[in-house]
């Protein structure tokens, strides 16, 4: 009993260091157990992804190839260290000849996949940036390259699809969402996902850009803003997004004031006037493509709908418009959020940390097949949003592309 006196009478005496001991003592062991489990978890993985590296294969048939579009600078950096850590050992030990091409610059992957040859997939090792880049890449060729599945890895700070087709979180939980994407690519599960293509309206003497693609949505607006400018608030930690509306509330720099007109069209189901044949699988990647055929029910070029080609006009003048694909079942379409025209400052905050916990209040929800955006008086500094990535604020037009391209997810994901 003396002992334990003496002891306690140390700690009360040397209170500083005993507290300092205690939370050395708790993270040191909450590291050393969040590690074992990773390598429990790597063990099994890669256990599982050597079944598939030893299970026989035609003797005429090489290794699949995959290709592997790294980002060695998406999330602060970390991105080339955790693929290399927790991906691609699995890649490598189910048999697959993986080819690594990192890129290099912004729109890099653009080009590396506009003219890529030689492969059967492409695995996107990046954040919402990356693979938009290699979507677009991936559309803007004229030879059905769309029929390459795609893989997501989500090494980004921002992973929008990448978490939606793997649902993830910090330490052991974003292993087992690397762990997931990589063996999804290793069983060969697919789905066909939507996408948006996104085209400049040129005028009469001017050349169109080429266009750009988006799996996720177009923001403009003081909202926006607050988001691209929280990691100037890192001191704050995970109190940095609730920080950054705070401090930037009240600021003329935000986007208060997005004026323009849009047109368009309703959605449709498909008919003659919207038809978008889908390419063809081609032979040679089809023991990659596990996802069954089916045989349409009916002939989309064969169905007439009047409505299809009805254009809406709307003007509007707002401080939060977006465009973002539609979520729930029924007729696939885009969704176009016009929010509030004013807000207090007290109303901004309490509306910004709503939309930090998943609520958003958007005055004005539209369904549309296709866009047209006609900006009234933007800005020089005004930046549109485009799945992560900024560009300038011009007339554009969006249109809604269903099963556009083929991505690796889990089995038993149902949309």
């Amino acid at each position: 009993m003396d002992k334990i006196f003496k002891i306690a009478k140390t700690l009360r005496n040397n209170w500083k260091k005993s507290t300092f001991g205690a939370i050395v003592l708790y993270y040191g062991t909450a590291t050393v157990k969040e590690k074992y489990e990773i390598n429990i978890l790597m063990r099994a993985a890669c256990e599982e992804a050597l079944k598939y590296g030893d299970a026989m294969i035609e003797f005429d048939r090489n290794p699949t190839v995959v290709t592997v579009i790294l980002n060695p600078v998406a999330n602060k950096r970390k991105a080339k260290k955790e693929y290399e850590k927790y991906c691609e050992p699995l890649l490598h030990l189910a048999g697959l000849q993986v080819d690594v091409i990192q890129t290099t610059s912004e729109g890099n992957a653009k080009e590396i996949v506009e003219n890529l040859k030689g492969t059967e997939a492409i695995i996107v090792a990046g954040g919402d940036g990356t693979l938009s880049e290699t979507v677009t890449g991936l559309l803007r060729r004229n030879d059905d390259a769309n029929q390459f599945p795609l893989g997501i890895l989500p090494l980004g700070k921002t992973n929008s699809l990448g978490n939606l087709l793997f649902p993830g979180g910090k330490g052991v939980e974003k292993v087992k969402q690397l762990i997931e994407a990589s063996m999804a690519i290793i069983k060969g599960n697919t789905e066909w996902r939507d996408a948006m293509k996104v085209e400049t309206i040129a005028d009469e003497y001017e050349v169109p850009n080429k266009p750009i693609y988006a799996l996720s949505s177009l923001e403009w607006g003081a909202f926006r803003d607050v988001q691209a400018r929280q990691d100037k608030y890192w001191i704050y930690g995970p109190l940095r997004t609730y920080a950054s509306y705070i401090f930037n509330g009240y600021k003329n720099t935000l986007t208060w004031d997005c004026q323009g007109e849009i047109k368009y069209t309703p959605p449709c189901s498909g008919c003659s006037n919207c038809l978008r044949k889908k390419p063809e699988i081609k032979r040679k990647w089809s023991f990659l493509l596990s996802s069954k055929q089916t045989v349409p029910s009916f002939d989309p070029a064969t169905v007439t709908n009047p409505e299809c080609s009805i254009t809406t006009d709307l003007c509007f003048r707002t401080c939060d418009f977006r465009i973002y694909q539609k979520k729930s079942d029924g007729l696939p379409a885009l969704i176009i959020g016009i929010g509030k025209n004013k807000y207090t400052y007290t109303e901004f905050v309490s509306e910004g940390w709503r939309r930090i916990k998943g609520e958003k209040d958007l005055k004005q929800l539209i369904e549309a097949r296709t866009i047209e955006l006609r900006p009234i008086n933007p800005k020089p500094e005004e930046v549109i949003e485009i799945d992560k990535e900024e560009f300038d604020v011009k007339p554009i037009k969006i249109t809604y592309l269903p099963k556009m391209v083929k991505f690796f997810c889990k089995p038993q994901l149902n949309y």
